[in-house]
């Protein structure tokens, strides 16, 4: 039960994974990461390409596994693809963590559930360093939930500059749900100071190392954001 409860919240907590307004320009984002997956459990050894594409509007993430993830920050929507079956599930952002997404929780057991998700998210900058895919880095120990997260930070990636901009327009965005903002999405991305080079997450005996290997700057087609024709809306469970 407790793990179909934090399902629900699944789809925002993966972006905050990455880190995530001006009136200049915004141009688009596009980054692989090499994620690497040993001894997590009910998964095998894996190594997977999870491809990134972010605009000031929207944004895709494309997990390896065969997962897709697009965030709207016009309609406030998330949409979760499944290439495979061709189906899809569609989340109102400003509702995530509301009664009706949650059946089943009395609102005392959603304001504790929401409560220890907030409380358990902190960032601790270290004196650490090392360079990494050629960047230089600072590591910043990150704590979410059950699970601890080294995450390697270089403020010399070229991109850097265009992804803080974004990161602060969906923070703002996050600002309408009230779950988010109790979390204080936008306070943990200022402590983020770099571009995320390599992030290692621990999560019992296991371990997923995601480090970067490629970053372009260029126009991204509006059709990467949005649900291919011929998928069929799926219910969430």
């Amino acid at each position: 039960m407790k793990h179909s409860r934090k399902k629900q919240l699944f789809p925002l907590v993966l972006f905050l994974s990455v880190f995530m307004t001006s009136t200049t320009a915004f141009a688009d984002l596009y980054w692989e990461f090499k994620q690497v997956s040993k001894g997590v459990e009910g998964q095998p050894d894996a190594t997977r390409i999870q491809k990134n594409y972010y605009t000031d509007r929207a944004s895709r993430v494309e997990t390896g596994s065969g997962a897709v993830m697009i965030m709207d920050l016009d309609s406030m929507t998330i949409y979760q693809l499944d290439p495979r079956s061709k189906t899809y599930i569609k989340s109102d952002m400003r509702k995530m963590g509301a009664p009706e997404q949650m059946p089943g929780m009395s609102a005392e057991q959603r304001k504790k559930m929401i409560e220890n998700m907030a409380g358990s998210m902190k960032v601790t900058p270290t004196d650490e360093t090392k360079t990494i895919a050629g960047y230089n880095c600072r590591k910043y120990n990150v704590g979410f939930m059950n699970s601890s997260n080294e995450y390697w930070l270089s403020k010399d990636v070229k991109g850097y500059d265009e992804l803080k901009r974004i990161g602060a327009k969906m923070a703002m965005s996050f600002e309408a749900n009230p779950v988010l903002k109790q979390m204080n999405i936008a306070g943990i991305m200022d402590k983020l100071d770099g571009f995320p080079v390599q992030i290692i997450t621990h999560a019992g005996r296991g371990t997923m190392t995601s480090t970067l290997i490629k970053i372009e700057q260029k126009p991204l087609p509006a059709e990467l954001f949005q649900v291919p024709k011929g998928y069929k809306v799926m219910k969430r469970e």
